[in-house]
């Protein structure tokens, strides 16, 4: 009988000290008129991943392939696992409905609740979430650069091919 007091006994003062506490919130949140903000814990390791946008075509969702180094039970070795997950993004600006995440970008997630039927993580807050954007290649202006570089290489066989009559071997001789 003494053991079930003690317990007794314990349980009526966890319940003092957390009516205790909850009275003394609230009498502080009326003193300054302002509601206690919520505690917000920074998500744990086990419940972020940093991995690499492989696909952008959803609406306000994208695909993020995570590698992780997992070593091999029988051979000790180190291999590459890849996971693919759904990541949700909200737009980095009012109005701007599309994903501004492109492939190749570096980004950081943080679980959460259900958003779709495969949907579990959205980007994390922090920082914006992006670790590193990906190089933009401007397709139009590397084939311009590219069409340069042949057209020039084509005109130089040409006068190569013609030798003394088409002034090739004279311009060689010119550039030594």
């Amino acid at each position: 009988q003494k053991g079930r007091r003690r317990e007794e006994s314990s349980a009526k003062k966890k319940m003092t000290s957390l009516l205790l506490k909850r009275v003394m919130g609230s009498a502080i949140a009326s003193v300054s008129g302002r509601a206690l903000p919520p505690r917000a814990k920074p998500p744990t390791k086990s419940q972020t991943r940093v991995g690499v946008v492989s696909s952008a075509k959803m609406q306000k969702t994208v695909a993020v392939v995570v590698e992780r180094l997992v070593k091999h039970p029988r051979w000790k070795k180190y291999v590459k696992k890849r996971k693919k997950y759904k990541m949700h993004h909200e737009p980095n600006y009012p109005g701007n409905e599309t994903n501004w995440l492109r492939p190749g970008d570096v980004v950081k997630m943080v679980s959460t609740r259900p958003k779709a039927k495969t949907v579990f993580w959205e980007l994390h807050s922090s920082a914006g979430g992006l670790v590193k954007k990906a190089r933009v290649f401007d397709s139009d202006v590397v084939n311009e650069k590219v069409r340069e570089r042949k057209l020039e290489e084509r005109a130089a066989r040409k006068n190569a091919e013609r030798g003394f009559a088409g002034g090739g071997f004279a311009k060689e001789e010119e550039e030594e």
